[in-house]
């Protein structure tokens, strides 16, 4: 089974000397494979190890020998570095037995499905493409994640001769191969060969002698070229570079396929994680069903109890019934939307839509149940008597008991209570597949993403615009992908996908409440984000603010400013002086 997961699976790309892999063996299921589950590790250590994983290029095994490995709370688990498997099997085995013992039992016999909540793990799911990277992420309670940065870490890099893209086995064999290969590769080629080009835009439009820059240590503000203090000017230096190396790639990562590696750590109650390797098991995606696989290969080693129904004969099941529900909608689909019915005028006449976004439902008494909510908690009345009475409050009293309710707020972490959790948002977004990946991070939200394709077209920045060079080859690029998609689409309506650049377009819907949007709304329009997240989060807020501006009122840490030019600039500075101290 384990020659199968490396046959079907990206191969790790980590190397380790038989010293290297002795020094690992303790704390991870393999030094092998790509996806790998971590053991008898600290917590705070497992924590931060997964932390500064998703800034890091490395694997995360790799990352440990080179940073964590060593460090004095690893000896809280291991008193010595010789004999050290040993004696960490020789301390917990005996334990270990007994724990799966009562687990089967209480899991298998019982089904009391609460208990798996008790346990978790990490795993790691190395060199996936971002189609299994944001299937993995799809799963929103139980489970947190972190993803290797586009920001941060460019992907420009080659492996053994070779970019990092995953290679579907029936498409690089089928008689689409040769083209499929040349696109992928074309892809990664001008995303390379722009990087620097950017670079140096941004370098010459936003030249570092015409930059403010703030002290972290003492609040002053001054032009490069006019810093004395030679501390500050290296700081200073260190973040503008840093700035404009992730702006850059913030712009091209709209080159980067779908079919993109990526590294994604994942911790998760045993609960979640079972369900997350379920529904993996049952995804209509051939790399997706091997990851769940290998997951609880490697799960097994750390949490068996926890994870075995997954793929037992009622796993089974429900993974059939997983399948045939998702091809029973798609059926639905076919029967009662026809292509040219897609939204029709009070005339007949057909109506289509390119908004990036549009709330296309919400909650008409939203006010009445924030203020309901608000005044249940801290009476004794049943919920239809409190409601009726705010429904006979005026106006002015229903906005007195919000306004009082949400008080001074300090900052945006300072957030409403439940009670801002009656009111429900619906927005269907049409948003670039980039932009996609970094919203789809939100939890409490209820998700419905339609398949990638490149029929909604696809975003250009200004920037990309700005330089004729990246434009064209842009153009070129996106206008291949769609041909390519368009040409196999119908034989491989899955692999397919893996060819389509994050600069398309895709269909998310959500449904959000009130008080998730005052987290999002103000997450989201901080001036480092990216300018396309922004733009989205701004226009849902005044969206709301149209419907129901008293329930948007306390949101105050919403930025509405345009984008600002370097906006990563400020966050780099805060951090340049700490990275540039710990480095002398």
């Amino acid at each position: 089974m384990l020659l199968t997961f490396a046959d079907q699976l990206t191969p790790s790309s980590e190397a380790f000397t038989a010293d290297e892999a002795e020094r690992l063996a303790p704390f991870f299921t393999n030094t092998d494979r790509s996806v790998v589950a971590l053991t008898n590790l600290p917590e705070v250590v497992k924590g931060a190890l997964f932390s500064r994983y998703s800034r890091s290029a490395k694997g995360v095994r790799r990352l440990f020998l080179d940073e964590f490995f060593g460090r004095t709370e690893l000896a809280l688990n291991a008193p010595s570095e010789d004999g050290l498997l040993s004696a960490v099997v020789a301390q917990t085995q005996q334990a270990r037995a007994k724990a799966e013992a009562f687990y089967a039992r209480v899991l298998s016999d019982y089904g009391d499905d609460s208990v798996g909540e008790l346990g978790g793990a990490h795993v790691a799911f190395q060199e996936v493409s971002q189609i299994a990277a944001k299937t993995i992420e799809d799963h929103r309670i139980g489970l947190a994640f972190l993803e290797k940065s586009s920001r941060y870490v460019p992907f420009d890099d080659q492996v053994n001769g070779a970019y990092r893209y995953y290679r579907d086995r029936n498409l690089i064999g089928s008689r689409y191969g040769a083209q499929v290969i040349q696109h992928l590769d074309g892809l990664f080629e001008a995303y390379a060969a722009m990087l620097p080009r950017m670079i140096a835009y941004l370098e010459q439009t936003h030249p570092i002698d015409e930059i403010e820059f703030e002290n972290a240590l003492t609040g002053d503000v001054q032009n490069f070229a006019a810093i004395g203090d030679e501390e500050f000017r290296k700081s200073a230096s260190f973040a503008y570079k840093t700035a404009v190396r992730a702006q850059a790639c913030d712009l091209l990562r709209c080159f980067l396929p779908l079919a993109t590696l990526t590294n994604v750590g994942v911790w998760g109650n045993g609960r979640a994680l079972e369900y997350l390797l379920l529904h993996l098991l049952a995804d209509p995606f051939t790399e997706n069903r091997w990851l769940g696989r290998a997951g609880a290969q490697e799960l097994d080693a750390v949490i068996g109890p926890f994870i075995r129904r997954a793929d037992d004969d009622k796993g089974k099941r429900l993974q059939e019934y997983l399948q045939g529900r998702r091809a029973t909608q798609r059926e639905l689909a076919k029967k009662y939307l026809t292509p040219n019915d897609e939204r029709r005028t009070l005339n007949g006449e057909r109506e289509t839509s390119n908004a990036k976004v549009r709330l296309t439902r919400f909650d008409t008494d939203a006010v009445d149940a924030v203020a309901s909510a608000i005044l249940y908690g801290a009476s004794g009345w049943d919920k239809d008597a409190v409601l009726r009475r705010a429904r006979e409050l005026s106006e002015q009293e229903k906005s007195e008991i919000v306004r009082a309710y949400v008080g001074t707020r300090g900052n945006r972490r300072h957030k409403p209570g439940r009670a801002f959790e009656h009111a429900h948002y619906e927005f269907d977004l049409l948003i670039n597949i980039g932009e996609f990946r970094d919203l789809q991070r939100h939890r409490l939200v209820t998700p419905d993403r339609q398949p990638y394709t490149t029929a909604h077209g696809y975003d250009t920045n200004e920037q990309i615009n700005a330089v004729p060079e990246i434009r064209d080859a842009y153009h070129a690029n996106m206008q291949r992908a769609d041909q390519l998609f368009q040409e196999i689409a119908d034989e491989y309506p899955n692999e397919a996908q893996y060819l389509i650049p994050y600069g398309y377009r895709v269909r998310y819907n959500i449904e959000i409440n009130l008080r998730e949007l005052y987290h999002w709304c103000e997450l989201r329009t901080t001036e480092q984000g990216h300018p396309d997240y922004r733009l989205t989060s701004q226009q849902m807020y005044y969206a709301v603010r149209d419907v129901h501006p008293l329930l948007v009122e306390g949101m105050t840490f919403v930025n509405l400013n345009p984008n600002p030019p370097m906006s990563r600039l400020r966050a780099e500075m805060r951090s340049a002086r700490k990275r540039l101290n710990r480095q002398d």
